[in-house]
């Protein structure tokens, strides 16, 4: 297999206004490099209707991998999760459920992220909250070879026969993919479970709660 295709996407209204720079996405473009990804962006767009236009662009594009910074909270302007919906063919719950999980030990606030993962065409799409934390937090469950194998599976590879996440069946080839050799001290990551097929939710989010996101300031 050949390197990840990566794309590291940032909504934020104030960061794509010049207001202030984004500090997450070259956490995550940088990150995602160093597993020997061949990343694009970050690209840095406005909350809402850009985001789900940057995902399709990246999907269109066949980017195995694309991953989402902002937007995951509860206020009005959060809508990262419901544009994700609209391109997504089905989720990955269990990605977004070790990104909380990896959070949560860290702040009660990881809770509030409202994040999905899934799968659009080949194109595996993850939403991380805007901050530096969630960054890192994302970078630690997006493992070289937890990505790498679901690239393989979005490709009709097969499946890791190893007991448990255990050693590999005979005739696997351990640690074989590109990024294993930038990330020798990488940590292993859990394979996703494959969720129910996903209906597009065009839904809007509801109305603003002053004091509550999900770890940066929305415009």
């Amino acid at each position: 297999m050949g390197a990840v295709k990566a794309v590291v996407v940032v909504a934020s209204n104030r960061a794509a206004d010049g207001v202030y720079e984004d500090e997450s996405g070259p956490i995550l473009a940088e990150g995602l490099r160093t597993r020997g990804f061949d990343v694009v962006g970050p690209v840095v767009v406005h909350d809402g209707e850009e985001v789900e236009a940057a995902l399709r662009v990246a999907v269109g594009d066949a980017a195995d991998l694309v991953v989402t910074s902002g937007g995951t909270g509860l206020t009005s302007k959060d809508l990262t999760p419901e544009m994700t919906s609209r391109v997504v063919d089905y989720e990955v719950p269990g990605i977004a459920e070790a990104i909380r999980a990896a959070g949560l030990a860290k702040t009660p606030h990881a809770a509030l992220s409202r994040g999905i993962a899934g799968v659009a065409e080949r194109t595996l799409i993850v939403n991380l909250a805007g901050s530096k934390g969630a960054a890192k937090d994302g970078l630690a469950v997006l493992t070289a070879e937890l990505v790498e194998h679901a690239v393989s599976q979005l490709h009709d590879g097969d499946h890791d026969r190893g007991e448990g996440g255990g050693e590999p069946a005979e005739g696997d080839a351990p640690n074989s993919g590109p990024g294993h050799a930038a990330e020798s001290a990488a940590a292993g990551g859990a394979a996703p479970g494959r969720g129910a097929a996903h209906t597009s939710d065009t839904g809007i989010a509801g109305p603003s709660h002053p004091g509550i996101d999900d770890g940066r300031t929305t415009a």
